[in-house]
């Protein structure tokens, strides 16, 4: 099959004439799905038919409608505002009955901004050096040099293993003004798991964006688990900042599929969280975002020209509440703790989880676990992804 065809002759229906005789008549009953609208059902169908029958034509048509699905997936959102939560800073009272209303909490201002442009200009140097990104005067930017890079690749974990090496990310985690904003949300005990998490977003790359999901069956644990989202920059909804579905902390753990973006996986959303409203804002350094772990929110796509999106999250819970063995671990389980803290000038935050108090419970598989036919998908998804992105190249 050659994939650098035309990605305008793989969007046209199956031309029936180039079929077998015993593939037209299952082909023509696709595409009439397809045709009623009943998208996910046709495209389900094109994957058994192409994959049991190997016929090239029906693999080009089944990749054409897995970019059109990428496309539809990225239909704009009619965000509402985030609700600005930072008159009740210092009113724990206040932030929590809002946490607990509305799903998310928004707060602008929190973090000092020196502390946030020093891990920044760590991690662009990291950048620059491994040719993501411009280095010298435009290094700060973060204007991406390369092709984008993804959770999973080689070259992507090249960067990573050395970012997640740096002290000043981990620390971030405590950072005096951050802990103070946690403990009024979830208590004098609250503390941050060691997992701390870095996202390097590419511009250009819609299909990669993290998609709707909770982070519930990534952490589990207690539900009441709580992460910190903080941009390294100002982000406006243009660049990729974070949406949040209002009040879907509500309705338990949902399904799950897969997906090209961070995690590869994306939250089922069912009828019942049809009426429910997408909030976003555009951030400015400093501001931070809270939410549960069953909260569901997505990335928006990153349309601006060249710029990264760079931010940081981080997980909190209150002391005496379970977690699970990966929330001690450092992100992606590459790299030992020994390793990352080689070289680190301090050990006030080098193993400081040891000595609280926690009930560590066991991993639930079944939460974490994709359709059958997940590996599939992700290689049909791959592919129309670089039909995508080779067409906008070209374009």
């Amino acid at each position: 099959m050659n994939h650098g065809s035309s990605i305008k002759d793989a969007d046209a229906p199956v031309n029936l004439a180039n079929l077998p005789q015993e593939l037209r008549a299952p082909a023509q009953e696709i595409e009439a799905l397809i045709a009623q609208g009943q998208f996910e059902a046709g495209i389900a169908s094109m994957q058994k038919l192409a994959r049991s029958s190997g016929d090239p034509v029906l693999m080009l048509r089944l990749i054409a409608l897995r970019a059109q699905g990428l496309k539809q997936a990225m239909q704009p959102l009619e965000l509402q505002p985030m609700y600005d939560a930072s008159a009740h800073l210092d009113d724990p009272d206040a932030l929590q009955a809002r946490l607990s209303r509305d799903g998310y909490l928004f707060l602008r201002d929190v973090i000092p901004a020196q502390a946030l442009r020093q891990l920044r200009k760590q991690i662009t140097t990291i950048l620059a050096d491994e040719g993501w990104i411009e280095g010298g005067d435009k290094q700060d930017e973060a204007l991406a040099v390369s092709r984008p890079r993804r959770e999973g690749q080689r070259r992507y974990f090249q960067a990573h293993d050395r970012i997640i090496r740096l002290e000043a990310l981990h620390s971030l985690a405590h950072n005096n003004a951050l802990m103070a904003l946690m403990r009024n949300v979830l208590g004098p005990s609250v503390f941050p798991h060691p997992l701390s998490i870095v996202r390097l977003v590419f511009p250009q790359s819609p299909e990669l964006a993290t998609p709707p999901h909770q982070d519930y069956p990534n952490n589990q644990g207690t539900a009441d688990l709580t992460a910190a989202w903080i941009p390294l920059a100002d982000c406006p909804i243009q660049q990729g900042s974070l949406a949040v579905l209002e009040g879907s902390h509500k309705f338990g753990v949902l399904p799950l599929k897969f997906h090209l973006g961070a995690g590869n996986r994306r939250a089922v959303l069912g009828e019942q969280l049809a009426g429910l409203r997408w909030v976003g804002a555009d951030f400015k350094l400093g501001d931070v975002l809270l939410f549960p772990s069953l909260t569901v929110h997505k990335a928006m796509e990153n349309l601006s020209k060249r710029n990264m999106r760079l931010s940081v999250d981080f997980r909190f819970q209150r002391e005496g509440e379970a977690l699970t063995s990966g929330c001690l671990q450092p992100h992606f389980e590459r790299i030992s703790w020994e390793d990352i803290y080689r070289g680190w000038e301090s050990t006030r935050y080098q193993y400081y989880w040891q000595n609280k108090n926690y009930v560590e419970v066991p991993w639930n598989a079944a939460l974490h676990e994709l359709p059958p036919d997940h590996y599939d998908e992700a290689y049909e998804q791959e592919m129309a992804f670089n039909l995508l992105f080779n067409a906008r190249s070209e374009a």
